[in-house]
């Protein structure tokens, strides 16, 4: 019970950070851009899961990206808790708004409900991993996330690999997106692929369990 009030107290930070700060802004900027690209000819498959992708990241940078919040993680642990239920609890803070976010972009362009679980999955597997990334790295490293999962994470990793001279860049780019969690992956979870699924949560997995680990340093 006690694990599930410190989730339960760690989530409660999104609504002051959706109120308070830049986050509830860049999120409805967010959607309405994805709207206005499938208006000018982005496909609805693609908007909605960069509406739970990228407003995953958007949540991570405003929920764990402040500079007094892995400071505050410090104090937090001084109460009787577990870095994996502050972990869980701050993801789901990150994941809440993004699949608001995919349901309003879902509602609005008329996309598919197979399209929506995919957007959800894929908040999952990208919010956990900018989770962990942003309390390491801190909020710059959102931005370089963000970045990669809008221009990059459609791209399948063969098309890098067969360009002449991939070179040691791109060798090394196909290969994070061959192995992270990547939109053009998670496209294949609309037609049933369960290998998909099953990426996209072990990612969300693995993502809590490395920020449960950083946030356990923090203790000592």
């Amino acid at each position: 019970m006690q694990f599930l009030r410190c989730v339960h107290a760690e989530f409660l930070l999104v609504l002051p950070r959706i109120v308070r700060t830049h986050l509830g802004f860049a999120l409805l900027s967010l959607g309405i851009s994805l709207v206005w690209l499938h208006a000018h000819g982005l496909d609805a498959l693609t908007v909605v899961l960069q509406a739970g992708a990228l407003g995953a990241i958007v949540g991570a940078a405003g929920v764990v990206g402040h500079e007094n919040d892995r400071p505050a993680l410090k104090i937090s642990l001084t109460h009787p808790t577990t870095p994996l239920a502050v972990a869980l609890g701050r993801w789901l803070a990150i994941v809440s708004p993004a699949v608001v976010l995919a349901l309003g972009c879902t509602a609005v362009i008329e996309a598919t409900p197979s399209a929506l679980m995919a957007s959800l999955l894929a908040a999952a597997a990208v919010g956990s991993c900018a989770l962990a990334i942003v309390l390491t790295l801190g909020k710059g490293a959102a931005t370089t996330l963000f970045l990669l999962m809008a221009v990059a994470g459609t791209v399948a990793p063969e098309r890098l690999v067969d360009l002449a001279r991939p070179g040691l860049l791109r060798l090394t780019a196909a290969s994070v997106l061959e192995l992270g969690p990547a939109l053009w992956h998670y496209r294949d979870i609309v037609t049933g692929d369960v290998g998909a699924v099953l990426h996209a949560l072990a990612w969300a997995g693995l993502g809590l369990l490395l920020a449960a680990a950083f946030i356990g340093r923090r203790r000592r």
